[in-house]
């Protein structure tokens, strides 16, 4: 769906009325009724809000806020979501998508999940074999592994995306039930099973043709569970002396997390990245095993190609830096896409800056800075820039500080706008610059009108010319809107230029443009009536 606000209030309109509620559901169909009766009109659509009016027993009107779909209005007196808010809301949606579809995702999704969450409980119990020592034996535990995602989760009996977390959790249930009884054993049991289902679930993923946004509407938070819960259990394996013996073992182990990149999986490339990183930096992190790596992928990569070979260009970048050839590891990064390498930067720059070690966050900061405006670009969603936004901000403030290099930071805000709009507003008007942070208002689009009294102060006094202009720019922009309310807006504003053209000594000026501007508009009698009510003109 292009119009990002109208997903997420799609989204967020499924979450807010159940299926199972009766309540929910006449709402639901009275909403589709006029909608159906074509009683919504003057339909307006953008990024952020949709307004329409509908004819109801008594005509209403509503506005629709797509981010905060909560906050949405409505002239009737229904307090939160009613059927006239539901009515617009399928006029929307009908321009960009199906409203029986929607319809349909919001009515069945919870009868399913249920029945194949019971069907998937009813497969579990057929796998239940009788308790028994649990070997340490890699191979034994994918084969057992394998049987168990096979039984449940590769059914044709279930494909719909809906009911694939449930299935999985029935699943993740089902594997953890035989793990040994030792920690160790357990640990690198539960390991060995998210490496192992990671990949097993992109293919099925692909198999069943879900696409990009069905899994990360319906289940992409399993692979980052997964993802979040491997590096968690490797950091714990990591931290202690693990029993001799094993070495076959972590071979197979770190062989089958290298096939994350290379082993053709599909989709989730983020959480599969981000899980061979995080492992080869809590677990596999010794120097010979790293070195080791490193060959292996060297000698993989040019035979690679399309997501594997951006995914083997980041684990050199990785192994180097952990290997601390920083010089190496940017060297290959600058030779990255830039939305593809941006997003990754964010993890060993925090490793940095957790660590202190500035002189080496340094050209790791370079290349995010050059990279950052495609990164933001790349990333899904309004919500989802700005927190990647802020989390660069939050990382890269204290390097700044440390450094003295507060160019860098402020090269950064730039690239992130609008992202980055307060932050940076904030720095350029605490150092006073205030000429920065007046062309920072007309690149956002902000007027006069918009602007904190208290900083407009500052400005009148140091910039008296900004603010001026602001105000010329604000009046001619209400004056052309051509209504009662604007010309009385225009008619305040006017009245605070003439005051500052009066503190600059310029009155002959202000006449000069005032008596133009009357000439130009002579045919706006309510706008020359309101300029007589601010005394603008003489009785």
């Amino acid at each position: 769906m292009r119009n990002e606000g109208l997903a997420m209030a799609a989204e967020r309109l499924g979450d807010m009325l159940s299926p199972h509620s009766e309540e929910d559901a006449r709402l639901m169909q009275r909403g589709m009724l006029l909608y159906r009766q074509g009683m919504v009109s003057q339909l307006l659509i953008d990024e952020e809000t949709v307004t329409a009016a509908v004819q109801d027993v008594v005509p209403v009107r509503v506005r629709l806020e797509l981010l905060f779909l909560e906050m949405s209005e409505c002239t009737c007196p229904a307090a939160g979501i009613c059927r006239h808010q539901l009515a617009v809301f399928f006029a929307a949606y009908g321009r960009e998508g199906s409203v029986a579809e929607w319809i349909e995702d919001w009515r069945y999704p919870m009868r399913e999940k249920k029945a194949a969450a019971d069907w998937g409980l009813k497969r579990a119990r057929d796998l239940v074999k009788a308790k028994e020592k649990v070997e340490l034996d890699y191979r034994l535990w994918i084969k057992s592994f394998s049987e168990s995602f096979h039984s449940i989760m590769r059914s044709k009996k279930y494909v719909n995306p809906y009911v694939v977390g449930e299935l999985f959790e029935v699943y993740w249930r089902r594997l953890r039930a035989d793990s040994p009884a030792d920690e160790n054993g357990r640990l690198l049991y539960e390991l060995a099973g998210i490496v192992f289902s990671i990949k097993e679930l992109a293919f099925l993923s692909e198999e069943l043709g879900h696409t990009k946004e069905m899994v990360s509407r319906y289940y992409l938070h399993v692979f980052s569970e997964l993802e979040e819960a491997g590096i968690r259990i490797g950091s714990r394996l990591g931290a202690r002396a693990l029993p001799l013996g094993l070495e076959s073992f972590l071979a197979d182990l770190r062989e089958d997390v290298r096939k994350l990149l290379t082993g053709g999986v599909p989709g989730v490339f983020n959480e599969r990245m981000y899980l061979y990183m995080g492992l080869w930096t809590v677990l596999f992190k010794s120097g010979p095993l790293l070195e080791e790596e490193l060959g292996k992928i060297e000698t993989a990569a040019p035979d690679a190609d399309g997501e594997s070979r951006h995914a083997l260009e980041l684990a050199k970048v990785h192994l180097n830096f952990m290997l601390r050839n920083d010089s190496e590891a940017i060297c290959v990064l600058s030779g990255i896409e830039n939305e593809i390498a941006g997003q990754f930067l964010l993890f060993w720059i925090d490793r940095l800056a957790d660590m202190k070690e500035w002189s080496r966050l340094g050209p790791y900061i370079d290349q995010l800075a050059h990279k950052l405006k495609d990164t933001i670009a790349s990333v899904a969603g309004y919500q989802g820039r700005s927190r990647f936004v802020k989390a660069v901000l939050e990382t890269a403030l204290p390097f700044a500080e440390a450094t003295g290099r507060m160019e860098v930071f402020e090269r950064l805000l730039q690239q992130a706008l609008p992202y980055s709009y307060y932050d940076y507003g904030n720095l350029l008007f605490e150092r006073g610059d205030y000429e920065k942070w007046a062309d920072l208002q007309t690149f956002m689009g902000h007027q006069y009108t918009d602007l904190p009294s208290a900083r407009l102060k500052v400005l009148e006094k140091e910039l008296p010319e900004t603010v001026m202009a602001m105000l010329h720019q604000s009046a001619a922009r209400l004056i052309a809107m051509r209504n009662r309310p604007s010309y009385r807006s225009a008619a305040r504003l006017l009245k605070k230029l003439r005051t500052l053209y009066k503190k600059q000594k310029r009155l002959v000026e202000w006449e000069a443009f005032f008596e133009a501007l009357l000439e130009r508009t002579k045919r706006l009698r309510a706008f020359h009536e309101e300029c007589q009510r601010s005394k603008l003109i003489d009785g």
